[in-house]
C-alpha cells in the first residue's frame, strides 16, 4: 500500500487555502491532522521534502541512459 493519495478538494479548496494561510501550515499537514483526529490516532511527523527523491533521480538517470543506448544503435 502506498502512503500517498491524491484528492480533489472541489469547493473545499478555498476554505483549505484560508485555513492553511491562517495557521501557517500546508494542505498535507492539515489533511493529516484532520485524518488523525477522525481515526483517533496521533498525527505523524513528516520530514520536509520528497523522501523518494534519491530513487526518482536514479530511475531518471537509468531511463536517460537507456534512451541514449537506443539512439546510438
Amino acid at each position: 500500500m502506498t502512503d500517498r493519495i491524491t484528492i480533489r478538494l472541489g469547493p473545499l479548496a478555498g476554505p483549505m487555502a484560508a485555513y492553511c494561510e491562517k495557521h501557517g501550515t500546508t494542505p498535507s499537514d492539515a489533511i493529516r491532522l484532520a485524518l488523525s483526529r477522525l481515526l483517533r490516532v496521533e498525527a505523524p511527523e513528516m520530514t520536509p521534502g520528497n523522501p523518494d527523491i534519491g530513487e526518482q533521480a536514479q530511475a531518471g538517470a537509468k531511463a536517460r541512459w537507456k534512451k541514449r543506448q537506443t539512439v546510438k544503435k
